[in-house]
């Protein structure tokens, strides 16, 4: 959906209207599709007012409705779209959003916006659409929905944008470059723009063994200083602009140093940035003793 299409039908919304998508998300975190009568106990509206409004919002795209297995009932349940519109109310209330740009990227598991905030700085939102893929691959690669028995796609969004925020605050206090992190509401996270291009798409770079170098003690002092690993770190989620300043974008896979699973993710996210330069611009570093500077048991690189 373009920003306009978004932004036109989340002005068009009635407070009751939110209310109402209000009322189904709270049902859903128990079941798929939300009877009625536990609709309009939620939304705290009269039925004839529910009745009527949920036909349009149906129409809107912002529910959809179907019957439950066996059981028989008619119910309702969020889109995406009517989840981004909750998420926008409920920034836009703080006044952390004012005015909604073009889309940036559109992705399997993100959508990320152009925006603007009240004093009419730039600013990203990144919309997680963990629901793209199917519940099963995600709880097998999400170690955070593992042990859920009932996983709806808003808790997997949901949970992704918390991961991802508090990866990004917490890297960002330890002087690792990543976006801004300014807001989260749901499974939106606002972040501060960074204009650049993905690392895979730089033509040519004037010193990539500064910038590699660089990258690598940034990953040390992520490593050491916040107590992360990045989890899904390669050449498509480096940024980099004009001057060389680069930042780490997508973020909802990080673990702990402490996770099981820190030690191979941090292997992987090494070798990614190791081989690429290796590859594309013949800087000779190998993965082990990238990977021994990263983890602290090395003081410094060796000069090629």
């Amino acid at each position: 959906m373009s920003a306009e299409q978004m932004a036109e039908t989340f002005r068009s919304l009635r407070q009751a209207d939110l209310r109402i998508l209000l009322g189904v998300e709270l049902g859903m975190t128990s079941r798929e599709y939300v009877p009625v009568p536990r609709v309009v106990r939620y939304a705290n509206l009269l039925q004839e007012e529910v009745l009527k409004r949920l036909p349009e919002l149906v129409e809107k795209r912002l529910l959809s409705s179907g019957s439950v297995g066996d059981l028989g009932y008619a119910g309702f349940r969020l889109t995406f779209l009517g989840y981004d519109c909750l998420a926008l109310n409920a920034l836009v209330r703080r006044g952390v959003v004012e005015a909604l740009g073009n889309p940036i990227g559109l992705g399997k598991e993100s959508d990320v916006y152009d925006a603007r905030d009240k004093d009419g700085s730039r600013i990203a939102l990144k919309f997680h659409r963990l629901g793209r893929i199917s519940f099963r691959q995600t709880r097998r690669a999400r170690g955070y929905v593992a042990d859920r028995s009932h996983t709806s796609w808003i808790y997997q969004a949901r949970m992704a944008a918390t991961r991802e925020f508090g990866a990004l605050r917490g890297a960002r206090r330890a002087g690792v470059p990543v976006p801004k992190p300014i807001a989260q509401n749901r499974h939106l996270i606002v972040m501060g723009m960074f204009e650049g291009s993905e690392l895979s798409k730089v033509a040519l770079l004037p010193d990539p063994e500064n910038l590699v170098r660089r990258i690598l003690l940034k990953l040390r002092r992520l490593f050491c200083g916040a107590h992360l690993v990045h989890g899904d770190l390669s050449e498509y989620n480096v940024l980099v602009n004009e001057y060389g300043q680069f930042v780490f974008i997508d973020w909802p896979q990080s673990v702990s140093r402490n996770d099981p699973r820190a030690e191979g993710l941090l292997k992987r996210d090494v070798s990614n940035m190791v081989n690429f330069f290796r590859k594309k611009y013949r800087v000779s570093i190998s993965v082990q003793e990238a990977l021994d500077f990263v983890q602290g048991k090395k003081r410094a690189l060796r000069r090629i």
